[in-house]
């Protein structure tokens, strides 16, 4: 039998909650990263990513 072992899809709001933020808003401020700017929201996203989260 195999194993899988990816992590379930899950949303921004809630890996940035799981990584101690109160929202995604938060995480991104925290790395100088605004919500207003998309590829600020791209770069947001790809740390989560290297994190290890798979954002949906």
């Amino acid at each position: 039998m195999s194993s899988n072992t990816t992590k379930p899809t899950v949303s921004l709001n809630k890996a940035s909650k799981d990584a101690g933020f109160d929202n995604f808003r938060a995480f991104l401020l925290s790395y100088n990263l605004r919500l207003e700017n998309p590829d600020d929201i791209e770069e947001g996203k790809a740390i989560l990513r290297g994190m290890g989260y798979n954002i949906a």
